[in-house]
């Protein structure tokens, strides 16, 4: 997939702008979708976001749903052509950093490859391996690499699924190279300052990768998820989840929020200040994790502060809890601003920030 700075062409005048193929990711609970047309600028032309009728192992696991499900999701929503650029879920991609040595007239790529070898210990044809360096040298000769490994089966099976359901996927994308992209561009765009760190917030899980210039310097799941946090919250206000999930929505995350607009629905007389008061332990857990990756930041742009958070996934929709975080871990957090509408969907969508597309 082009990255975004490469999108950066004026449309000839007169002239129909090319579209990018169609980013497409098969998220823990809806299909999220995009597709970009050249300018300056890039614009989004089509987007959407669609909920699983069933579970998505059982959608991923039968073509004729798959597709049915697609053909339902793109109806009417502007996508042309069925070139998509994607990445597997995130369980199924494996990330380490490591530190290897290079000898003296061997390449990166044959260093990695010995070392992923003796680390793994078993035929290294049963996997798709890519990497991207983060630190090319030190005094000691060290230099410091990010790994991505996946079974090779289950990127043929992904890809075979795809395929079987009508789609072309032109590019097999990782997800954090993907983040690192787009930091870049705003990074470039003077949209950000030159160290950034991104919360990625999932169902189970958040990832936290931090960017610096065009490097990617950390990228770390931790343990912290809208499931389980909306878990905790349902216990103590002695609710179901889906009504503790509308507390949350009517109440926000932060003591400051206005309220004065909510909508009506759920008789409660749970306060925003309780609400914080069961939140903010869980997420006192994620910014102790945040602070660690924040040193090693510090550590490899040899003192370099970070200057900014973005906030991303699923909890970036809670009201509040970008303000949450900002005000636990000490640093501006934000959601990151949506790139423009093109002129057909303005009509139709605010141009507010979309967590879900990022």
């Amino acid at each position: 997939m082009p990255s975004l700075a490469s999108l950066r062409r004026r449309a000839q005048p007169h002239k129909r702008a090319r579209l990018s193929p169609i980013g497409f990711e098969l998220a823990e609970h809806a299909l999220h979708a995009v597709q970009l047309a050249h300018d300056d600028p890039p614009v989004v032309k089509s987007f959407a976001s669609v909920p699983y009728p069933v579970e998505r192992a059982e959608l991923l696991n039968s073509p004729t749903a798959l597709k049915t499900f697609l053909k339902t999701a793109f109806k009417g929503a502007g996508f042309s052509g069925r070139k998509v650029v994607t990445a597997l879920p995130v369980a199924d991609v494996k990330v380490m950093s490591v530190t290897y040595q290079a000898r003296a007239g061997q390449s990166d790529d044959a260093a990695i490859a010995r070392l992923m070898q003796d680390r793994i210990g078993e035929d290294l044809s049963q996997f798709v391996i890519d990497y991207m360096p983060i630190r090319t040298e030190t005094r000691e000769g060290d230099r410091l690499a990010m790994v991505f490994l996946s079974e090779r089966s289950t990127v043929v099976a992904y890809l075979e699924q795809l395929r079987k359901a009508g789609l072309d996927v032109v590019a097999l994308e990782v997800n954090a190279v993907s983040i690192r992209r787009l930091i870049a561009t705003l990074i470039a765009a003077e949209k950000a300052p030159e160290n950034v760190l991104v919360i990625n917030t999932g169902d189970t899980s958040t990832t936290l990768t931090m960017v610096s210039g065009r490097r990617l310097l950390f990228d770390q799941t931790v343990e912290f998820g809208e499931s389980s946090l909306l878990e905790q919250i349902a216990v103590a206000l002695d609710s179901p989840q889906d009504v503790a999930r509308e507390i949350v929505f009517r109440h926000g995350l932060h003591p400051q929020r206005d309220q004065s607009h909510v909508p009506e629905g759920i008789e409660d007389t749970t306060s925003s200040n309780m609400i914080l008061t069961i939140a903010r332990p869980q997420f006192s857990n994620l910014v102790a994790e945040i602070r660690r990756a924040v040193l090693f930041a510090s550590a490899e742009t040899r003192g370099g502060s970070i200057g900014h958070a973005f906030l991303m996934g699923s909890i970036a929709n809670w009201p509040g809890a970008a303000e949450l975080l900002s005000m636990l871990a000490e640093i501006p957090v934000d959601l990151p601003a949506p790139l423009p509408l093109d002129e057909s969907l303005k009509a139709k969508h605010e141009a507010h920030p979309r967590p879900e597309l990022v």
